[in-house]
């Protein structure tokens, strides 16, 4: 069982799944036991038409006292492969580890995932609620419910096409309630300008200098791999907009940092984004993992023969 701070009950809900012919999933109650698993979360603020499965780690020692860690999928949809690179990670640290995953039945496009289903197939703008951003605040919302966790805030790491739902997330919700956020080895970038439409820029988008002044208060680190550099990557985007940005992830990084930097110079706000390069990898989502779970727990003890050495920080 897991273990329990004095005087704090811990439990969590998991689901379990009703059979395909049945229709979706439901929710009972049922006690958390360490290690593994996942469940059905059926966002009744939001999408509830359109279920998440959730694959989480609960360390030995996890409670309520212990932060919560979501971890974004790329393009492939395995929020399980995911769970599995950081399940360690979250042993070490004693944090609630959460890889949410949207699958194609449910979210088929990438307009739907890591762009935010901010609008329909007709490009009519959808509500705040329908976001797949605004799923993962339900979704916090939910655990703390059924846990009982202590804390306001969560972190959010996503590699690949889960750093672009991070780096979206943070742009288009500023109001998130996030300790710190990683956008790892994103394939190209919504730059926070209004001088170019979405998804490349902000024109026509649901964001504003007031908003976009809000995301620059949020902690968020642009970290990129110096070995990530294919220009002929299968899933790297080649669209003449894309290809402004740089030719591959690491200077379309590089080129997102420089737009962040020079926006809020113009908005004369401080910018608490940083941008960090991480030796020795290529389009690795293990390979950056290691690199962000220091950013967010700095005295975490990680050893083992992938350890790599990184760039330093700036404009945290």
């Amino acid at each position: 069982m897991i273990h329990q701070a004095p005087g704090n009950w811990f439990a969590l809900v998991l689901a379990v799944l009703v059979p395909p012919s049945a229709g979706l999933a439901v929710q009972p109650s049922s006690p958390l036991r360490e290690g593994s698993g996942d469940f059905m979360f059926v966002d009744q603020r939001g999408n509830k038409d359109k279920p998440i499965r959730v694959y989480y780690h609960a360390p030995k020692k996890y409670n309520a006292s212990r932060p919560i860690v979501f971890v974004m999928h790329g393009v492939k949809r395995n929020a399980d492969k995911y769970r599995g690179q950081w399940r360690d990670y979250a042993e070490k640290g004693n944090f609630l580890l959460i890889a949410p995953e949207f699958s194609r039945k449910y979210y088929p496009k990438g307009s739907n995932y890591e762009r935010g289903n901010m609008f329909d197939s007709k490009g009519k703008p959808l509500g705040k609620s329908k976001w797949s951003f605004t799923a993962i605040e339900h979704l916090f919302d939910h655990l703390v419910k059924i846990t009982g966790c202590r804390h306001k805030k969560y972190y959010i790491y996503g590699h690949s096409a889960g750093g672009q739902f991070v780096h979206r997330l943070v742009t288009f919700l500023p109001m998130a309630r996030i300790y710190a956020a990683v956008s790892a080895n994103s394939g190209w970038y919504t730059v926070p300008r209004f001088d170019r439409d979405f998804p490349y820029g902000l024109r026509k988008s649901p964001a504003t200098k007031e908003s976009l002044t809000k995301s620059f208060s949020q902690k968020l680190t642009i970290m990129v791999g110096d070995k990530d550099t294919d220009p002929n990557h299968k899933h790297l985007r080649r669209t003449p907009e894309a290809m402004e940005q740089g030719k591959q992830r690491l200077e379309r990084g590089k080129h997102y940092y420089r737009a962040a930097r020079e926006a809020a110079r113009e908005l004369k706000t401080p910018l608490r984004w940083g941008f960090k390069v991480v030796r020795g990898v290529a389009h690795s989502n293990s390979g950056m993992s290691r690199s962000a779970v220091r950013l967010f727990f700095p005295r975490i003890r990680i050893s083992g023969k992938s350890k790599r050495r990184s760039g330093r920080v700036r404009g945290q």
